[in-house]
């Protein structure tokens, strides 16, 4: 089937030729939208947090080898770690949950280099999308400015436009901008289609249900209101005891009120009856708890992740659903943050150079050898540790993996992991300790697991 045929099918009928236009805008008011559903909403900003949690936990930590970096060069990015944030808010791993924080609910997020007076002269500034002067657009022969970017002819970035001053600042003016390099700049986004040049905010796809479920919660406070309101009580009355006689001479019933709560009793009223009408949302628990799980499936973590309730999980369920949400992970790791990550290695080896500290040998003439290492992320704790540590074993003992590997999923080198066992083993010899092989564990799977 051609595109034409496509583009004139059913499908996109509601569809226009040209609507980048009104495409651009209608992002615009989702991105300052995201804004008040992370403050007045608990639901997405739980979602949220919880996502970059799991996600980034205590910061991806890259393994140098020692082969290649000086001890110098070790020590001064450990320290550098601790003074790289721009707005001196938090250290390398807060500049990564910003990053990510900022990414998921405003679709993006821009990591600006800048040049400062520290040892290491660099820091990092994480910058939200609503700063890119979007509104910029100019055509040119060659190169042209595209939302704020100045792409050249072969339509590769060359430059970001930035507001000087925010947009709630009183001297605020989109035509002040700063033009910044694109190898300053690093652009993380999750692109779905080649020539992207914006992105959704990952908030907004679950948004509609977590307003639903607010929603839901004010309609079922009003209904039990309404209902303890329409309450209706059928009086019965008899003769009272107490009788008086008015200008005429008839006696009139003398009834006391008396009240009891938010109820009226009228004095020598035998019986009382109560009725209410009937619950006008029933299936209110039932269709709170689906609406959740949608709002945890489209922010793509478990439902029992977003909520806590662990009522309905087995050992196999929350296994699955776990293994699931950290697959997804993983590939949000390796393909969106970790390239991003290598360019600020980049960053940090050119700031590094500028030290007197000893060079990279070849660093000038091939730095991929420098701003590729290995990306430790925080380790996930097992469901079931003794289970993984008995399949780990198998695995070393069937060469499946290595115990580097191991060593740097864990956050050190086979060199550091050996050196710390090392020291362990000649710390119990020195202190007469006998390291005594722990009792068999009889670990046999029984039908129980799933109970």
């Amino acid at each position: 089937m051609s595109y034409s045929a496509v583009a004139g099918s059913a499908l996109f009928s509601d569809a226009q030729l040209h609507d980048n236009e009104k495409s651009e805008q209608a992002l615009n008011k989702e991105l300052k939208a995201s804004h008040h559903l992370m403050r007045n909403n608990p639901i997405v900003r739980i979602g949220a947090t919880r996502f970059r949690a799991s996600c980034i936990g205590g910061g991806a930590k890259p393994v140098f080898s020692p082969e290649l970096f000086s001890q110098e060069f070790l020590t001064s990015f450990e320290h550098w770690q601790h003074y790289c944030d721009f707005s001196g808010h938090s250290n390398f791993a807060g500049v990564q949950a910003l990053a990510l924080m900022t990414a998921v609910v405003e679709g993006r997020a821009f990591i600006v280099r800048r040049r400062t007076l520290d040892y290491i002269p660099l820091q990092l500034e994480v910058v939200s999308p609503l700063s890119l002067a979007t509104n910029l657009e100019k055509a040119g022969k060659g190169s042209y400015v595209r939302g704020g970017i100045l792409y050249a002819k072969n339509g590769k970035p060359q430059k970001y436009a930035f507001y000087k001053l925010p947009r709630d600042h009183p001297e605020f003016d989109e035509d002040s901008v700063n033009w910044l390099p694109a190898s300053d700049v690093i652009d993380i986004r999750d692109i779905h289609h080649p020539g992207q040049s914006g992105a959704q905010p990952w908030i907004s796809a679950g948004a509609d249900f977590a307003k639903q479920y607010k929603d839901n919660q004010t309609v079922e406070i009003k209904s039990r209101m309404r209902r303890q309101g329409q309450q209706v009580y059928a009086l019965r009355d008899v003769e009272t005891a107490a009788a008086a006689k008015g200008p005429t001479g008839q006696q009139t019933e003398k009834k006391v009120v008396h009240k009891v709560g938010g109820i009226t009793v009228l004095n020598g009223v035998k019986d009382i009856k109560t009725a209410s009408p009937p619950e006008i949302a029933g299936n209110y628990q039932e269709h709170n708890s689906q609406v959740l799980r949608m709002v945890a499936g489209l922010f793509g973590i478990p439902y029992e992740m977003l909520t806590g309730d662990l009522t309905q999980v087995n050992y196999s369920s929350i296994r699955a659903g776990m293994i699931n949400h950290r697959r997804f992970v993983s590939q949000f790791r390796s393909i969106d943050l970790e390239p991003n990550f290598n360019r600020i290695i980049g960053w940090f080896c050119d700031a590094y150079h500028l030290t007197s500290n000893p060079v990279l040998p070849g660093y000038f003439e091939n730095p991929y050898t420098y701003i590729t290492p290995i990306w430790v992320w925080p380790e996930w704790e097992e469901i079931d540790p003794l289970k993984a540590a008995k399949a780990l074993v198998l695995e070393l003992q069937q060469d499946i993996t290595s115990l580097e590997k191991i060593s740097n999923q864990r956050g050190s080198t086979l060199d550091q992991h050996l050196d710390s066992v090392k020291r362990s083993k000649d710390a119990l010899d020195e202190r007469g300790l006998i390291n005594e092989t722990p009792a068999a564990v009889d670990d046999e799977q029984t039908d129980a697991d799933d109970d």
